[in-house]
Formats: C-alpha cells, structure tokens, sequence
C-alpha cells in the first residue's frame, strides 16, 4: 500500500508544470548534444579538418568538464550552467556550419564545453526541483533523451537529403557538395539550443520568483 502511495506521488509531481517543462527542456538538450555530435565529423571531413581530432576533442573535453561539474554547478547554479551551457552551444554549431579548417577545431571546443552539462545536470534538476517525481522521474527524463535522439535523427538525415538536392541543382559536386549540404544543415540544427536559451531563461525567473515566494511565505 505505501509502495502504491508512492508511486501514485511520482506520478503526480511527473505531472507538475515543472516537470513537463523540464521534460520538454530536456528532449531539446539531448537532441542539441547528439545531433551535431552525429553528423559534425562526417561533414567537417570534407572541409578540411580532420575528423577525429574534432572527436576527440570534444569527447575529451566534455570528460573534463563534468569531471569538474559539481564545483560549476555549486558556482553558478543549475539554471545558470544551462543557460550558459545553451549559449556555448548555439555559439559552436553556428561556427560548426560557416567555418572551415582549423577554425573548425575552436568551434569544436566552444560546442564541447557547450554540451558537458547538459544531461546530468537536467537530470540533476529533476532530482532537485522535483523530488517527489523520485528514481522514476530521472529515469523517464533519461528515456526522454534517448527517444528524442531517435525521433529527430531521421528529420535531421532528410534535412541533408533536401540540402544535398539543392545545392547539386546549384552546380556543386564532390566535397563541396558535401561541405555545402552538412553546412546548411547544422544552420537547421542551431535552432535546438537557440529555443533552450529562451527556455532556460524562462525557467531562470520561474526558479527565482518561486524561491522568493516562498521565503515570503515562511516568514508570515
């Protein structure tokens, strides 16, 4: 009867306005992480840089940074990372889809230190901000990134299949050709984290006025 109980409270706060937001935020994050990080080598490769050093950079540097993660998130703030985290990212794949060379290295950087934070620490939100919803709240926000990598991968693909179709109408062929198609893609693909910023900061002055009614709410 208390595991029923229980399970009946995950439920209801799975079904709070925080938790659908947060729910929303994190299929958006996932797809800003694992979309670029999908096709970004296979399309950089024809720019001139090469592609496993872009991989690697970015898988080494994101270990790093969620190795220092709790110290960052203690400084700034769950809300804080995030926004800033959207930002970076919005920032790395716009270079993602104008440069070309070793400049392709900087944006690989920027976009890593973009993407670190954004899983563990949206799952770290749920825990936090949304206790009640328990282990099983975290595990269907885990699942809502994964299914949300699945959804939008293949709308991704058909965006290169569009993108590849116009520019061979426009005359390009071989690496130009790919450069230009995967280019327009990741164009497509800022809007990801664009709408996380806007989200995140949404959610900032959300986070900020609830804190401060409820230290109104204590004192009375």
């Amino acid at each position: 009867m208390e595991g029923a109980t229980s399970l009946a409270q995950n439920f209801k706060a799975m079904l709070s306005p925080l938790y659908i937001f947060l729910f929303v935020c994190m299929a958006l994050t996932a797809i800003s992480e694992f979309g670029p990080n999908q096709w970004v080598t296979i399309i950089l490769s024809s720019s001139g840089a090469e592609p496993m050093i872009i991989l690697a950079l970015t898988t080494g540097l994101m270990a790093v940074a969620r190795y220092f993660g709790g110290p960052v998130v203690g400084k700034m703030g769950q809300t804080g990372v995030l926004l800033i985290s959207a930002i970076l990212a919005t920032i790395g794949i716009y270079m993602f889809s104008t440069v070309t060379g070793p400049m392709a290295y900087v944006a690989a950087v920027i976009f890593a230190i973009g993407i670190s934070y954004f899983w563990p620490v949206m799952v770290g939100a749920v825990a936090q901000r949304v206790p009640l919803s328990s282990a099983l709240g975290m595990s269907v926000i885990g699942g809502v990134g994964m299914f949300s990598t699945a959804i939008f991968q293949p709308i991704i693909g058909s965006w290169i299949d569009n993108a590849m179709e116009d520019n061979r109408a426009a005359g390009l062929a071989g690496d130009a050709l790919e450069l230009a198609a995967g280019q327009d893609t990741l164009e497509k693909m800022i809007a990801f984290p664009a709408i996380l910023i806007v989200l995140f900061t949404i959610l900032f002055f959300w986070q900020k006025n609830t804190k401060q009614e409820t230290v109104v709410g204590a004192n009375h």
